[in-house]
């Protein structure tokens, strides 16, 4: 029987695709001193400025940050910020033969502005797309996958609702996951809700779970009656629903319920953790682990991510000692 280091191990030997959303994150970092004599907001006095993969980048760069191998497929524009992302994709050993250039497209970026020394986050300025994207780049998106889908051990769908998930995708990887039994791990958004189906898992968080079955989660009751419900929706082999400090759930298709307590100490900020959990958890399951083993693998690495803040690729060599200190 396999050990979780024994599927770590393995993780240099899988190759998945992740699909999606790809953003470019901008951390502004300063010291407020004062309040501004020209409206009562925060004088942030700029220390420091830095970049980082966000959305399903952030799922590429933990990925490669994890050991596997991995092809971004996505959409940039012709702009600095799509530049940067596919530069800096390349740099972490990615391969960036699935993204699609688009003049007309806005690269999406989102800057936090995070005054020192508590991390507090004074406000967020998003950039994006705001056009549908051109049907012409979505075709050679999915012309890219149905013709490269075989190469792969798993594929992640990284949908943050900004359309590059759209619902002809869907419907494509939904017929191979009937047909061909392909590992798929969606993280969902609920631009998409009514069309995912026969996904291997889905890893939606507390929020995102209520909204999707229309069950208002309160109390364990309705926890279960949701977990239930997506199971069933979205003919999924499991969904996870991540659940932030109260730790994660997992709901198999055969009705199993399992319950993991959170792995993080003292969580700072949780930007990007739902990105380290899918790439665990395909990268797990790509590895032939069993579902419950890569929830628990994911959880450790959650909680490595909780500890930091900003988006965060998670080391293999920080994972295999959490393993350890735990097992």
């Amino acid at each position: 029987m396999k050990t979780f280091l024994d599927v770590v191990e393995q993780f240099r030997t899988r190759e998945l695709l992740v699909i999606g959303d790809l953003m470019l994150d901008r951390f502004i970092w300063g010291d407020v001193e004062r309040i501004s004599p020209e409206a009562p907001v925060p004088v942030l006095r700029v220390a420091s400025e830095s970049f980082r993969l966000g959305g399903a980048a952030n799922v590429i760069h933990n990925v490669r940050s994890l050991g596997g191998r991995v092809t971004a497929c996505g959409i940039v524009g012709d702009d600095a910020a799509g530049r940067r992302i596919v530069q800096e994709l390349r740099r972490v050993g990615a391969s960036t033969a699935g993204i699609v250039p688009d003049r007309r497209y806005q690269t999406i970026q989102k800057a936090r502005v995070i005054a020192r020394p508590r991390h507090q986050q004074i406000v967020r300025l998003d950039r994006e797309n705001y056009e549908p994207i051109a049907e012409g780049c979505l075709k050679r998106l999915r012309e890219f996958i149905l013709r490269r889908i075989d190469r792969y051990d798993a594929v992640v769908i990284s949908d943050y609702g900004k359309g590059v998930v759209h619902e002809a995708l869907l419907a494509a990887m939904a017929q191979l996951g009937r047909k061909k039994r392909v590992v798929s791990v969606i993280d969902p958004k609920k631009e998409n809700y009514s069309h995912y189906a026969y996904p291997t898992l889905v890893t939606p968080n507390k929020d995102e779970a209520g909204q999707a079955s229309g069950v208002a989660i309160h109390d364990d009751a309705s926890l279960m009656a949701a977990g239930r419900k997506l199971v069933k929706m979205w003919q999924a082999k499991a969904v996870l629903i991540t659940r932030g400090p109260e730790g994660m759930s997992l709901f198999r298709a055969g009705g199993a319920i399992t319950h993991f307590p959170t792995e993080a100490k003292e969580i700072f900020d949780v930007t990007g953790a739902g990105d380290t959990v899918v790439a665990v958890c395909a990268l797990a399951l790509a590895c032939g682990a069993r579902m419950e083993d890569a929830a628990v693998m994911a959880n450790m690495a959650a909680g490595l991510v909780g500890d930091e803040v900003g988006t965060v690729a998670v080391p293999v060599e920080r994972l295999k000692n959490t393993i350890r200190n735990k097992l």
